[in-house]
């Protein structure tokens, strides 16, 4: 009703595919099974109707019987019976029978019908925001796109799968994951050592990776981006430092263990070739999206990777860096922007439902400290106090042979779970191959300290 006194138009509906769902759920029991879990309540447009499908919902939930007798039972617990017409309109829309066939496409009628409504009344609302003026367009729509989201999310649909077709599927994981660590159940990093202490990147996590500049923290979120796009994995790398032709050509010198320097400089060999052809071919199909836009606000970032989720199904997004990003708003001080950002970031992760890795700076704290060495904190983290609190899991990247090489130390790497909200901290070693920008892994072990 809401729609008609917003747009003075009559909403869309179908009473009598209404009535024909309502009735098969209170004479067929199979129907019931099925039609409960495929259309909803708020579905229906009449509000007679949509006490009733609540009702005959919450004794099926309740496991118990359904027909007009116990449903009229329960609307009147409820305090609703009156509300639908009374016992002689819960019989009528019992004498309604409708064929299982007919029943189901009757509920694919309704849900749509209820899907339409819902983004009339966004739609409108959205509008009606945007006549009154007092949103900022890009808010306005940011909060449009989560909207409509949501509603394509809750309208979609999907149907109980054959156990042959989930065997084949399931195989294929199967042999996809053989001789990776068995406790990963996230996006893996492609490090043994790193998965065994977070068991992967987790959906709905925000990760910092921080450091320094030049201890190699886009090179690794361009190892996390390569092993991503190795394993299947849709993942959405935004680059506010490189172009993304940059991007692609690091990427392709880091899988193909190709000297980047020499390749900007023109300087391909033969077997460089080869092996950057073959390096490409690996990964020519994968599910991989580059954007390099230079100015980047949270509302931008999330209206994209809704769009990426949406169309492509993309498992994982990579910010390369957090500090680069603006607040696309007014702030008093850059504190309170990259708290801005940080919450922002984090609620990407839970909406979408994918790990968020966001590369950060250290500020320089580390190489003015005189006690402990240039071993990094978490206190180290420039605005820190956002990003701590919002982050669930905080790695720190360090190469003491970067301050002070040895032939012990030349070449290693260190990184720090300093931080992981549903896990252990602890210590990883990597080999950093600083000429193709690549990490590996280290015969070292992890390290637990918590």
């Amino acid at each position: 009703m809401q729609v008609e006194q917003s747009t003075g138009r009559s909403a869309p509906n179908n009473l009598e595919a209404e009535a024909s769902v309502l009735s098969a759920m209170l004479i067929d029991e199979e129907s019931l099974a099925e039609l409960v879990h495929l259309v909803q309540p708020e579905d229906f447009y009449k509000p007679a109707h949509q006490h009733i499908a609540a009702a005959i919902q919450t004794l099926a939930e309740r496991q118990e019987r359904v027909d007009h007798v116990t449903l009229a039972a329960e609307l009147e617990r409820e305090g609703k019976l009156e509300d639908v017409g009374g016992r002689p309109y819960v019989f009528n829309v019992s004498e309604y029978v409708p064929t299982a066939a007919s029943a189901r496409y009757h509920a694919d009628i309704v849900r749509n019908h209820g899907v339409l409504r819902r983004l009339i009344s966004t739609t409108t609302e959205i509008a009606n925001r945007a006549f009154d003026g007092r949103d900022e367009a890009m808010v306005l729509l940011d909060d449009a796109e989560r909207q409509i989201f949501e509603i394509a999310r809750k309208g979609a649909t999907t149907d109980p799968r054959a156990l042959s077709e989930l065997l084949l599927e399931t195989f294929e994981r199967i042999d996809k994951f053989r001789g990776r660590n068995a406790t990963t159940t996230g996006v893996p990093t492609g490090y043994v050592d790193l998965d065994a202490i977070t068991a992967g990147l987790q959906p709905g996590e925000l990760t910092v990776v921080a450091s320094r500049p030049s201890m190699g923290k886009t090179s690794f979120a361009l190892n996390l981006l390569e092993r991503s796009a190795t394993e299947g994995y849709g993942t959405a790398f935004f680059s506010l430092e490189m172009s993304s032709a940059q991007v692609m050509q690091n990427l392709l010198c880091c899988r193909a263990r190709v000297n980047a320097h020499n390749l900007r400089r023109g300087r391909v060999s033969n077997e460089d070739y080869r092996r950057l052809k073959e390096g490409s071919d690996g990964i020519s199909d994968a599910s991989v999206f580059i954007d390099d836009a230079t100015s980047m606000t949270p509302l931008m970032l999330r209206a994209k990777s809704r769009r990426l989720k949406q169309k492509h199904n993309i498992q994982m997004v990579i910010v390369d860096y957090l500090q680069l990003m603006t607040g696309g708003g007014k702030y008093d001080n850059r504190a309170l922007e990259i708290a801005m950002i940080s919450r922002s970031l984090k609620g990407l992760a839970k909406e979408l439902q994918v790990p968020v890795i966001a590369i950060s700076q250290l500020n320089r704290g580390v190489e003015n400290r005189d006690k402990g060495g240039h071993r990094p904190r978490m206190s180290d983290l420039r605005e820190s106090g956002a990003i701590e609190q919002d982050a669930d899991v905080i790695m720190l990247l360090h190469r003491e042979d970067y301050y002070q090489e040895t032939e012990q130390n030349r070449g290693l790497a260190e990184v720090i779970v300093a931080k992981q909200r549903n896990g252990p901290t602890g210590s990883v070693k990597l080999r950093f191959f600083r000429e193709f920008m690549r990490f590996e892994s280290f015969s070292g072990h992890a390290e637990p300290v918590a």
